[in-house]
């Protein structure tokens, strides 16, 4: 049964238009994805930018994020200087041809990253300390980092800001508050990158800043910032007080002043928090739109899919829903509609990636939270440059010179109705779990004497070591739904009359729970029992909280914190769930079953998305932790809804059946109320019978660069870059394969789905002349009307590769494409790119093909 009910799709409509939180903006479509755009060397041209826009558009897309950086070799004399009046007018023609096309345009503030550049002084820039003992005393020197701008456009180049001085901060605004705020030129957002300033551990006031916070003199203990690593308590006090400083300046000069400034431009701010020495949960919350990165891929165990042999996990670490987990924890905490990725960033080397590889980590960013994409990313080419265009250092390369453009448009669609229903729904996670920050901070941090809290592994090692990080992946594991939550949003929480927690966006939760934790700030300690006092659930896992956090008066801290404690008890790890539960928190199963999730509240009732990224569930029984009157499934890639027979096998459940393979996601909808709607059992047919077709292929090459090979026939489907020649290894392009296959009517059969097993990379089919669609991600399988097939059946299968045999054959002819200043271009490991030395890419349909019928 197929259909999409008018309530449905008035719902999809309805929040498919966002409106920017200024009210005189125009109107933006936030539920497709958007993309980083750079513009090398700022050298746009009205006709290239026009151009660009309406492919982007056509494509699908809702806005572009513009980011200026480095140029191209050769094309000096057309590089437009960052801010000059010709830049400016550039960047306001953008934006009338992005509104006339209902696209967003969100700016770096700044170029390259992070901020800096040419107007930034010696006296604004990045400082770190030095302390050195002369003549028997502790003395301490202030020096410049020496960091410049990476990947700084022109008139972009310059020191990196100094982010710790309110004053250098409001110096760097200035020339866009200029630019900005009184041409007031409409574009959406002001961006700040991931923080990536090296070496910054100081700036002019600080010890000022130190006293004022702390409460006490810095100076005597001098001889402490000699040290990159203690054993010492009292010196893991001043360390704890050290870094909580420059969180503090890095929350409140830093991220608050520029957020307010953005405000007063009448831009939104969007904000990278990770990398940064603060918490990033509190820097996230200040922003309006909280972004995240997924950066690589990780090895799914969905069948076919690959992993670039070249990622270096060891120096990248695995994306992990845990770590997005502090962007969307922000998000929900604060009450926030949106929270965005930066998604695909290095997910495989140039010219290699798939879209069966983009859609598992989208998909994987959705059941974490995240439901505003921003793919990493698009570099500004002129229409007129030849293949493969400018090019950005990093992939993933989603231009027009990308080998899957002309199938862009369907992995887009495919966002936007997930978006869609994500966008309008809100959190509906049980249970706030507290980060001990503190329990970093009160370290020496090394020889730079600071702690950069990324998303790569040194910095996933340092998040999740602990109690914390034990607990965490515990409540992930067992299906409990949470968001982390810091020292000062506990301080800002509330408790409502049915002991729920309520925090400052006004999200609710069931309980909170606090890991063994070695250094706890007394301010903490009172929020929490006071919180506990007016009816919430407050509960220490594993062990009571071992020290209070800083040095000031640590003493009187530590008895306080002795009458505080009197009256609690530590829940054992091995009793944790049984405790949660006890205290109303639901444990979803899914997780068992090897299936992820986001549970989410809307208008309806309760919505779930669930992804399959494992071979351990197929088909089978699902209980969901909430009750429903009807269950309807959405199948977003091929937009389809169903209702679902149901049953409630315990009170505040519901138990659907539900076929879901690997790699697959779907949406299911449990409404509050009854729906006029019969369901449908199409979702929970099983089968065992399964018809192999094409016992002989014809193969033909339509179109393709850099020459077409020979066709040929084969019984034996396999890469085509194993048949005829060399012409066959370097083949980028589309091959059509064509087969017949017999039928036999059986009115029994309710379903049949094509399986075309291994493809590379997609395909589009056909069947007795009739297109049945695109198979572009994994599993690749298309729906086949039983009405039409016959006896004697034609199928045609139309099939794209990767352009990385085409580029092996380019960088043998001339290494000129590779042309673009700074880095120009590198491999994933950041060595020289070298296509050439690469072997054949497999290419077309790997098979086995074969009919399932239901």
């Amino acid at each position: 049964m197929r259909f999409y009910s008018k309530f449905f799709l008035l719902f999809v409509c309805f929040f498919s238009l966002n409106i920017s939180v200024f009210a005189q903006k125009p109107v933006y479509d936030t539920t497709k994805p958007w993309a980083y755009w750079w513009w090398m060397g700022s050298a746009v041209s009205e006709e290239g930018i026009k151009k660009n826009l309406q492919d982007y558009a056509k494509a699908g897309l809702g806005g572009l994020h513009i980011i200026p950086i480095y140029g191209v070799k050769g094309n000096e004399a057309n590089n437009i200087p960052f801010l000059s009046d010709k830049w400016t007018q550039m960047l306001a023609f953008t934006v009338t041809e992005a509104q006339k096309l209902g696209l967003g345009i969100d700016l770096t503030m700044g170029t390259g990253w992070p901020f800096g550049g040419k107007h930034v002084t010696p006296e604004d820039a990045a400082k770190m300390f030095e302390v050195k003992q002369e003549q028997g005393k502790y003395v301490l020197n202030v020096l410049p980092t020496k960091q410049k701008v990476k990947r700084a456009a022109p008139g972009g180049e310059g020191w990196v800001l100094d982010h710790f001085s309110q004053e250098a901060l409001l110096h760097y605004m200035q020339p866009f508050q200029l630019a900005f705020g009184q041409k007031n030129i409409p574009f959406r957002a002001l961006y700040n990158d991931s923080y990536e300033v090296y070496g910054a551990n100081w700036t002019t006031h600080f010890l000022e800043e130190f006293k004022k916070r702390r409460g006490y003199d810095l100076s005597p203990y001098l001889e402490v910032l000699v040290k990159t690593q203690t054993n010492d308590l009292l010196e893991k006090r001043i360390w704890g007080d050290y870094n909580a400083t420059i969180a503090d300046l890095c929350r409140e000069v830093f991220t608050a002043t520029w957020a307010k400034a953005t405000h007063d431009m009448g831009k939104v701010a969007r904000n990278e928090a990770h990398g940064s020495p603060g918490n990033m949960l509190d820097l996230y919350a200040l922003s309006d739109i909280p972004e995240t990165e997924y950066f690589g891929t990780k090895p799914f165990d969905i069948p076919y899919f690959r992993r670039d042999p070249d990622f270096e996990e060891s120096r990248y670490g695995t994306p992990d829903p845990l770590v997005i987990k502090f962007a969307t924890s922000a998000a929900n905490v604060m009450g926030k509609k949106w929270v965005s990725s930066e998604t695909a960033t290095w997910l495989a080397n140039h010219f290699k990636v798939s879209l069966s590889q983009v859609k598992p980590i989208v998909d994987e960013s959705f059941t974490s939270g995240i439901n505003h994409i921003f793919y990493h990313g698009i570099p500004y080419s002129p229409p007129q440059e030849t293949y493969p265009g400018w090019l950005f250092y990093a992939s993933t390369n989603f231009n027009q010179q990308s080998h899957f453009w002309n199938e862009f448009p369907a992995l887009n669609a495919y966002i936007k109705r997930c978006q869609g229903i994500l966008q309008a729904s809100k959190p509906d996670n049980d249970v706030l779990l507290y980060f001990p920050i503190h329990d970093i901070w009160h370290d020496a941090g090394g020889k730079d004497h600071i702690h950069l809290l990324s998303v790569h592994a040194n910095a996933q090692e340092l998040l999740f070591a602990g109690s914390f990080g034990k607990i965490a992946r515990t409540l992930q594991q067992a299906g409990i739904a949470a968001d982390y939550i810091s020292d000062l949003q506990i301080t800002q929480a509330k408790v409502n009359k049915q002991g729920q927690l309520v925090t400052q966006g006004g999200t609710v939760y069931k309980s909170l729970l606090v890991p063994y934790t070695h250094f706890l700030p007394i301010e903490t300690l009172e929020a929490l029992v006071k919180l506990q006092k007016k009816g919430a659930k407050i509960i220490f896992a594993e062990k009571l909280p071992e020290q209070t956090a800083g040095f000031a008066h640590w003493e009187q801290h530590e008895k306080r914190k002795e009458i505080l404690l009197q009256q609690q008890k530590a829940v054992p790890l091995t009793d944790l769930l049984h405790t949660l539960q006890k205290t109303g928190v639901r444990a979803e199963g899914l997780p068992e079953q090897g299936i992820s999730f986001i549970r989410k509240k809307n208008a309806q009732g309760t919505v779930y998305f669930i992804s399959n990224f494992s071979q351990k569930f197929q088909r089978g029984t699902l209980a969901l932790q909430a009750q429903a009157k009807a269950v309807s499934l959405y199948d977003a890639l091929h937009d389809e809804q169903h209702f679902l027979p149901f049953t409630h096998k315990k009170a505040g459940q519901t138990t659907i059946s539900l076929r879901l393979l690997p790699g697959e996601s779907v949406f299911v909808q449990l409404y509050d109320k009854p729906q006029p709607t019969k369901a449908t059992e199409t979702w929970q047919l099983s089968t065992d019978e399964y018809l192999p077709i094409g016992k002989t292929w014809e193969v033909r090459f339509s179109e393709g660069q850099p020459f077409l090979p020979k066709a040929y026939t084969t019984d034996k489907l396999g890469s085509w870059t194993d048949v005829g020649d060399s012409t066959n290894t370097y083949f980028t392009g589309t091959a059509i394969y064509k087969s017949s296959f017999a039928w036999q009517v059986n009115k029994d059969i309710k379903q049949v789905w094509l399986n075309l097993g291994n493809v590379r990379e997609t395909a589009e089919v056909s069947i007795n002349g009739t297109a049945i669609g695109l198979a572009w991600c994994l599993p690749f399988r298309l729906s086949v009307p039983v009405s039409l097939l016959k006896a004697e059946n034609t199928i045609e299968i139309k099939v794209k590769n990767l352009s990385a045999n085409r580029m092996r054959y380019i960088d043998k002819q001339s290494s000129g494409w590779k042309k673009f200043q700074d880095i120009n271009i590198v491999d994933i490991q950041y060595k020289a790119l070298s296509p050439a030395q690469w072997k054949p890419e497999p290419s077309g349909l790997l098979g086995p093909i074969y009919l399932e019928l239901y």
